[in-house]
């Protein structure tokens, strides 16, 4: 697999990660919007658009999961943009910034998925990771933070 590398500027980051904040110990999830580029191997993302944590409220803790009928008008909207839903980001309360075996089997290949740790309100790590094409494990994936553009 070619190495896989998703930029972002740094007010998207902190968007992410003060969602991520305001929903301990619950897990937050977004989508991050652009587009793909150099073969699918690069993300440059655009926006990040918060979403709703559909999962049963007594295990959002440890998952999460968008509304279908929500990613897909996110999608349309991007589409109507000329953009894309390029991955996603979600949180880990008290847990480490890798995916978990729940994430694994739910993962789309292609897609990049920032997973931020975070630990009693305060984000201590983020990592983007993505999806092997044969769907047996995650790699970790380059994160580039820009200057806000």
């Amino acid at each position: 697999m070619v190495s896989s590398r998703i930029s972002l500027n740094q007010k998207m980051m902190l968007a992410m990660k003060g969602h991520a904040a305001s929903t301990y110990p619950e897990e937050c999830c977004g989508l991050l919007i652009g587009k793909f580029e150099e073969n699918s191997t690069c993300k440059l993302v655009n926006s990040c658009k918060r979403m709703q944590n559909a999962f049963q409220e007594k295990e959002r803790y440890h998952r999460y999961t968008i509304d279908p009928t929500l990613f897909i008008q996110a999608e349309n909207e991007a589409a109507s943009l000329s953009e894309e839903i390029v991955g996603i980001y979600h949180s880990h309360p008290d847990a480490p910034a890798k995916p978990s075996i729940f994430d694994l089997k739910h993962a789309w290949p292609t897609f990049s998925y920032v997973v931020i740790e975070v630990r009693k309100t305060k984000t201590v790590d983020t990592q983007s990771w993505v999806l092997k094409d044969d769907r047996s494990e995650f790699l970790l994936e380059t994160m580039e933070v820009r200057e806000d553009d």
